[in-house]
């Protein structure tokens, strides 16, 4: 956070995201779990503020991976997000950034109320889409996400900061 909100980062981060698992499954609104922390503190400033500067500071799309996007969507692939995030979140990235646009479905832990790395989450992925687990890649920054993934059968690769180039050629030849 800022300091034009007058909060300290490191205090903010561990007492709204130390708890942060009922909000990413769904089950407690993001804006009331920030009230509880604005009441815990006495914070008198706006959680909705700090929300959507959350939601646009956070929003960075990688140029490189727009463009790996853009390709697998030109071969016919379907693709989709696969994301812990709860639902206001999960909105601001279909509607806000574009990404409902770009995908044939965005599957989300709050709307979901399951969350990666649980098996229950990839197997309801594979029932809605109608594919078998043999029939999905996982592409995940999270290496326990990855390895459960792989567990259930599916394709995995773990994304690594800068590996643009070396998942491009993972995926050329279905491309």
């Amino acid at each position: 956070m800022p300091d034009a909100f007058g909060i300290d980062a490191d205090h903010f981060a561990k007492e709204v995201f130390g708890n942060f698992r009922p909000v990413m499954r769904g089950q407690k609104d993001v804006l009331d779990h920030l009230r509880d922390w604005q009441l815990q503190v006495g914070y008198l400033g706006s959680v909705e503020e700090i929300l959507d500067f959350w939601f646009r500071e956070d929003a960075k799309p990688c140029p490189e991976m727009l463009g790996l996007v853009e390709r697998v969507r030109k071969s016919g692939l379907i693709q989709v997000i696969a994301t812990n995030n709860e639902h206001r979140r999960t909105e601001y990235i279909e509607k806000s950034m574009g990404f409902a646009n770009l995908m044939d479905a965005v599957f989300s832990s709050g709307r979901m109320g399951l969350a990666k790395p649980e098996a229950g989450y990839f197997r309801h992925i594979e029932d809605a889409m109608g594919l078998e687990p043999h029939e999905i890649m996982l592409i995940d920054d999270y290496g326990e996400n990855v390895e459960a993934a792989e567990a259930c059968g599916w394709h995995v690769h773990h994304f690594e900061e800068n590996s643009h180039e070396r998942l491009s050629k993972r995926l050329q030849p279905i491309l």
